[in-house]
């Protein structure tokens, strides 16, 4: 190696943000002879990096086979951003499904995933749909597999679950149920259940795999951070180096290493370089910082999808104050709201699905050099405050301080001017077009037009089955569409203002069937494992449905501790 790739690996890490700590992340081989010298701190059959939904369903795996095993995680306490998630997954032909008489077809279950993930490749009439074999071998094990791993976690009581009901206790629809490769199956979504029984979140997983993973003679250390893979002269993944309370120590892996360890949220420069469009953050953890990623490379890992997150609006001034959201903007509430643009117009279905909503705020305008929804305007009226949902408080609520008011539209557009200018050390100068203020008046009263008949004829807002999902019931008013009610001809009016942002991160090393990571020529990597968005997810560009992240995580995190348990 050449002193100038040296220096320029240095470099990256400098930039990257991942070498405050004194350590520079990589790999180490350890010789046969070392190997056999070493005084391990601590040596078991299967280390897994991480704790939440994928790194556990890893260690589960791992004890449901026979091996011992010790959890890594980075941050102080378990859990990552699973203990901060609804904790839902999504889950093909579950055996809650089949109990509620619900068929869920393999051919079409395919069909939908190629379709939603990768579009510009899905041709119908192609034995993979179009796919690239491997990702198409992915979804296909997801589906044989995804059932018996979560049926096995439930029958166990490492992962009691529930089918995810929405608000008018129907089960939960996919993400793009309204297309036509989704078969109109409903129910694919779990979730996980609380101690009384009912529907749980992520915090609720969490602590009964943490439990199962300890009552089987599992470990898990938190403060330790993985800083170094270690792999012997064969090229076998033997152990890692971390970072600890205590100092800097080895733990040896008998039969393999999975890494659930999360994806770069939070390292800007990764964000920066390797995401299609500007991500100021988002609501994984803040240790999220995408370590794995120069480690792998340091062995010779595939990387994948590194250009794509799990996509999730966020309230503008929230994430840039703290990075790491409490929670995202999941559905935008109230039924007499918009949102508008820098020209003042509409620019989708306000009640569709976070991650495609998400998707507008990255649209570029080749003409004009810059990107004219990046940052965008929730506006409602008084009347959404009564009858509320997600971001606005109710009539008797204090308002917080990212709430910008106006008596008049007038009003209401020099204030947001005057917030986007008090943000631009944080986010560059954001001018609103000079057009904004008619455009916004022309927008609402074509929205006003469009709530009296009932029928949005831009944007199909309560056409689809999710909108009825992240729509809050309580907002039926007796209107021809539920979802639609006029804004009113005089204020006072409130706007939020909205950025892009993410759940985490979806790319990383290229994974088998069998959660191995594998090399730049397909090969498995001996003993080294990802899963969840620590790995180069196959869902592309998508959000299937609701648990998304957790059902593949955990389905491959299971197979991963699997298969390594298996190995000699």
């Amino acid at each position: 190696m050449s002193s100038q790739s040296r220096v320029s690996r240095r470099d990256f890490i400098k930039a990257a943000g991942l070498g405050a700590t004194g350590t520079a992340l990589g790999a180490t081989m350890i010789t046969s002879a070392q190997a056999q010298e070493m005084d391990w701190d601590q040596q078991v059959d299967v280390v897994a990096v991480g704790s939440g939904g994928a790194a556990l369903s890893a260690a589960v795996g791992a004890i449901d086979n026979g091996a011992s095993v010790l959890l890594l995680e980075k941050g102080p306490v378990p859990g990552g951003t699973t203990a901060k998630s609804g904790g839902g997954a999504w889950v093909p032909n579950s055996h809650h499904m089949q109990a509620a008489g619900l068929s869920d077809d393999r051919d079409t279950f395919l069909q939908y995933c190629a379709r939603v993930a990768f579009p510009e490749l899905y041709r119908e009439n192609s034995p993979t749909y179009g796919l690239y074999q491997d990702t198409f071998a992915l979804f296909e094990t997801f589906y044989d597999n995804a059932n018996r791993v979560f049926k096995q976690l439930d029958d166990s009581g490492a992962f009691p679950t529930t089918m995810a009901m929405s608000w008018e206790d129907k089960p939960a629809p996919d993400y793009h149920g309204q297309l036509p490769e989704n078969g109109g199956i409903l129910g694919r979504q779990t979730s996980p259940r609380n101690a009384s029984g009912g529907e749980g979140y992520g915090g609720d997983l969490v602590a009964n795999m943490s439990a199962y993973v300890r009552d089987h003679g599992g470990e898990i250390l938190s403060g330790h951070r993985v800083t170094r893979i270690l792999i012997n002269e064969d090229g076998r993944v033997i152990g890692v180096e971390a970072e600890t309370p205590d100092g800097t120590k080895r733990f040896g892996a008998n039969k393999g290493v999975v890494f659930g360890s999360g994806g770069f949220t939070h390292n800007p420069y990764m964000r920066t370089n390797y995401l299609r469009t500007p991500v100021l953050g988002g609501c994984a953890v803040p240790t999220n910082q995408g370590d794995l990623i120069l480690m792998a490379s340091e062995v010779g890992a595939k990387l994948g999808n590194l250009n794509e997150a799990w996509n999730q609006q966020e309230v503008l001034e929230e994430v840039l104050a703290f990075s790491s959201v409490p929670s995202g903007v999941f559905f935008l509430g109230g039924d007499s709201m918009i949102a508008v643009n820098k020209f003042g117009k509409r620019m989708y279905d306000e009640k569709y699905v976070y991650p495609e909503r998400t998707r507008s705020h990255q649209a570029y305008d080749i003409f004009q050099g810059n990107y004219p929804n990046l940052y965008q305007v929730m506006i409602f009226d008084e009347a959404a405050r009564e009858f509320g949902g997600m971001l606005i408080p109710g009539p008797d609520a204090d308002l917080p301080s990212h709430i910008i008011t106006g008596d008049t539209l007038e009003e209401l557009a020099g204030n947001i001017q005057a917030r986007f200018d008090s943000l631009a050390e944080q986010i560059g100068p954001y001018p609103l077009d000079e057009s904004f203020l008619d455009g916004l008046k022309d927008t609402i009263a074509r929205y006003n037009g469009f709530a009296e008949t009932g029928v949005d004829e831009d944007f199909h807002r309560g056409e689809a089955p999710i909108d009825a999902f992240f729509h809050d019931a309580s907002a039926d008013r007796g209107l021809p569409n539920r979802y639609m009610a006029p804004i009113a001809g005089e204020g006072p009016y409130y706007a939020i203002l909205l950025g892009a942002g993410t759940l985490d991160t979806k790319g990383g090393p290229v994974f088998n069937t069998h959660g191995q990571v594998v090399n730049i020529h397909d090969e498995p990597i001996s003993g080294f494992y990802v899963a969840g968005n620590a790995g180069a997810s196959p869902s592309g560009k998508s959000y299937l449905g609701g648990g998304g992240t957790l059902g593949l995580g955990m389905t491959f995190g299971y197979l991963a501790g699997e298969h390594a348990a298996s190995q000699e």
